[in-house]
């Protein structure tokens, strides 16, 4: 007859260890539970604990989610206190910012984002966002709009391309990592006029950079759509003149 050892195990060997004990085990839990079922499945307390495993690297975060909600009220309350008042009930540095994310997250999802709702898609489009956003630009300036992959703006920025000394090649450079940084697939150049016609030593220069900017653009995945001389409502285009 075989004896068994104290575990019970065939042949005397060890019981296995129980798998996934601790702090670690139930955050794992929690967040397969979050990828199958979704947040909506858990109760307020959970959620705070969540956000507190950010905060709270090694320790079971569940009594603590439960007396910082009984302390501020509600769910809401909690993750809209100020951070002196998450210090205040004992949290550290790291705790309050995990806790403020959430309130940090909603307010920019509220914000209003016009630019990325702007469509570029044909030369009134173009026109009619110069006309309205771009009146008060001040006269000689150089300014990029950034499109994405359906010719919607995502940033509009005017660039230095030589009042503090920088080269045409270092706007050329400034130019291409902005639009890398974007994720732009596509890119305007504006100059703001400082006369009509605009001179001619300007349109030189101006075809000159974009020229060079189209050039290595090809590599970026990156389409320079035109550039457009402005002022006062008359516009000049280097695509309709060959020039780009």
């Amino acid at each position: 007859m075989t004896r068994t050892g104290r575990g019970g195990g065939k042949g005397g060997g060890q019981a296995p260890p129980f798998r996934e004990t601790g702090p670690a085990g139930h955050r794992a839990r929690m967040r397969a539970r979050v990828l199958t079922s979704g947040a909506a499945s858990l109760a307020d307390y959970e959620i705070v604990e969540m956000l507190l495993f950010i905060g709270v690297p090694r320790r079971d975060t569940k009594p603590l989610a439960k007396a910082l909600l009984n302390r501020f009220g509600s769910l809401g309350a909690l993750l809209s206190a100020a951070p002196e008042a998450l210090r205040d009930a004992g949290l550290s540095e790291r705790a309050a910012e995990a806790l403020a994310l959430p309130a940090a997250v909603a307010e920019c999802l509220s914000r209003p984002d016009p630019l990325t709702r702007t469509p570029m898609g044909d030369w009134d489009a173009v026109l009619l966002y110069c006309d309205t956003r771009l009146a008060d630009a001040p006269s000689g300036q150089l300014r990029v709009l950034f499109l994405d992959s359906i010719n919607h703006i995502i940033a509009d920025e005017a660039v230095d391309d030589g009042v503090t000394g920088d080269t045409p090649e270092l706007t050329q450079r400034h130019i291409l990592m902005r639009a890398l940084d974007l994720h732009a697939s596509a890119l305007v150049g504006i100059r703001i006029a400082p006369s009509w016609p605009p001179p001619v030593a300007m349109i030189e220069g101006d075809a000159v950079l974009m020229q060079a900017i189209s050039y290595h653009a090809q590599n970026l995945s990156l389409t320079i759509q035109d550039h457009v001389f402005l002022r006062r409502g008359r516009w000049l285009s280097l695509r309709q003149q060959r020039r780009l």
